[in-house]
């Protein structure tokens, strides 16, 4: 159930109302039920809904129990600890990487019985399982290392781990995200004006650039030995607008619905792709799990106190897991251990050389920086879009390879020319001519919205300019972006971070 769909617009509009016109003390009780409708909801049919609810909510209560325990006894906090996180691991596991697991076996060993287990075993993700485990991951390891505060009831626990505005997209929630908001849970035109202007610029990112986006790069991921090299580089910018669009976009709408319900969520993008360097790029790109990733992986791994090459194996583990957090296939693992790479290799040069990693008082050097990393981002793109690893490598190698009517020049300049005009009597002129990226012109408009939303988180002072204005300006927006999203939007399927 998307924020951007019929569907959750008439649960919100029904919540929204229960939740403000019932007193105080019952606000949360409207918050876990709603929650837990729309978990049924959003997990697909009522039947298999519920039965992933009932998972959900042993899972949830064996979390707990192991958080009551690390938060109460004295002698085995840290067995507990442990018990939690592998309790996660393992159901994550389980649920999201157990083919994966069987095709690297079937892979290794060639035996036929691997080949057979998806035929056999018929596994399906729970909704929400990556986010809600690492946020559950989180809470244990807190809780251990920070024990502040009082114990949290089961109530509370399931409160936060099922609170729907970021059930399904994020942000990941620490415990203090989530309950410092309880004791100012009011409604405010502030809060209105604000929640108005991020679910205007949610929808325009997810519908009017991600979308139309989407459907121009499909075709070029579905078959890149099909396409021009030119075409499968734009492929990789493409989708680093659509990704950026898309995730922030549902980020901003989910920022939007807490707000409305009165709960300051955490920011997730800060201008990322204005980074100067990777590692910028990291602080600023999907925050909240950047931050959990280096809190609870980098930081347990010994982060950078072990040495200068174990603080860069460090980066690489860190950054594949991440990777492997996103999806299970060979084209994430790929993805995470290449970002991981590029910051060991950033911070050997800022080691060694005392290279400044940071923004430069030059511009024009910065800017430079700035598209470097947009390049550096865009084929790392190309890796965690890909359709499976050898769509990947094909369009990787083709980056190179095709070259626009290279085959034909081959068997000219090697006296066969005489082939593709046999060809061209069945298929028609220039047979072995690959094809070029269709509607390019939307992928100019979406850049230029691409850009303009960065600058927005670039500069946020920008909002006080138009403070006095805000009221009018939220009007004239809102009844400007119904009217795009009537003429343009197109069906582009899911959100991409659905599916994790």
């Amino acid at each position: 159930m998307l924020f951007n769909s019929v569907l959750f617009l008439i649960f919100f509009s029904a919540v929204y109302l229960i939740y403000w016109l019932s007193p105080d003390r019952r606000r949360q009780d409207v918050l876990l039920v709603s929650s837990a409708v729309f978990y049924v909801l959003g997990a697909g049919t009522l039947f298999g809904g519920l039965g992933f609810f009932a998972h959900f909510l042993a899972i949830v209560s064996a979390n707990y129990y192991a958080y009551y325990k690390i938060r109460t006894s004295e002698s085995s906090k840290k067995t507990w600890m442990f018990v939690a996180v592998l309790l996660n691991v393992i159901n994550l596991g389980f649920f999201k990487y157990f083919y994966f697991i069987n095709r690297i076996l079937a892979d290794v060993t060639g035996y036929p019985f691997f080949e057979d287990v998806p035929r056999i075993l018929k596994i399906s993700l729970p909704l929400a399982v990556s986010f809600y485990s690492f946020q559950m991951i989180a809470s244990a390891v807190d809780a251990y290392r920070k024990p502040e505060g009082d114990i949290l009831t089961f109530k509370q626990f399931l409160s936060f781990v099922l609170f729907f505005p970021i059930l399904i997209v994020g942000p990941i929630l620490r415990t203090k995200d989530f309950f410092s908001n309880l004791n100012n849970l009011t409604l405010s035109q502030e809060r209105l004006v604000r929640a108005g202007f991020l679910m205007i610029s949610g929808l325009i990112k997810k519908i009017l650039i991600a979308d139309p986006v989407a459907n121009v790069i499909a075709p070029v991921f579905g078959n890149p030995g099909q396409y021009d090299n030119l075409s499968l580089a734009l492929a990789g910018f493409g989708y680093t607008v659509q990704v950026y669009c898309d995730f922030s976009g549902l980020t901003d709408m989910a920022r939007s619905v807490g707000l409305m319900f009165g709960f300051e969520l955490p920011e997730n993008f800060r201008a990322p792709l204005f980074s100067p360097s990777g590692r910028e790029l990291w602080q600023r790109w999907h925050m909240t799990l950047s931050f959990w990733l280096r809190d609870y992986v980098y930081f347990s791994l010994g982060g950078s106190k072990n040495g200068e090459w174990r603080t860069y194996l460090n980066l690489i583990v860190t950054m594949t897991v991440g990777g492997i957090w996103h999806g299970a296939d060979y084209t994430f693992v790929a993805w995470g251990f290449y970002w991981g790479v590029i910051l060991a290799t950033e911070r050997f040069f800022v080691k060694r050389f005392g290279w400044d990693d940071g923004e430069s008082s030059n511009r024009f050097l910065t800017l430079v920086r700035v598209q470097i990393v947009f390049v550096l981002f865009s084929f790392s793109a190309i890796l965690f879009r890909s359709n499976s690893a050898g769509k990947m490598l094909q369009h990787v190698v083709g980056l190179v390879t095709n070259i626009p009517n290279r085959l034909s020049s081959l068997l000219f300049n090697n006296g066969s020319g005489w082939l593709e005009q046999a060809a061209a009597l069945v298929s028609g002129p220039e047979p072995f001519r690959l094809e070029k990226m269709e509607n390019i012109e939307k992928l100019a408009y979406s850049y230029f919205g691409f850009l303009f939303f960065h600058f927005v988180q670039y500069k946020p002072e920008w909002k006080e300019k138009i403070r006095g204005n805000r009221i009018l300006l939220l009007f004239l927006s809102a009844v400007m972006t119904a009217f795009a999203i009537a003429l343009y939007s197109e069906d582009a399927g899911a959100c991409i971070y659905c599916q994790f």
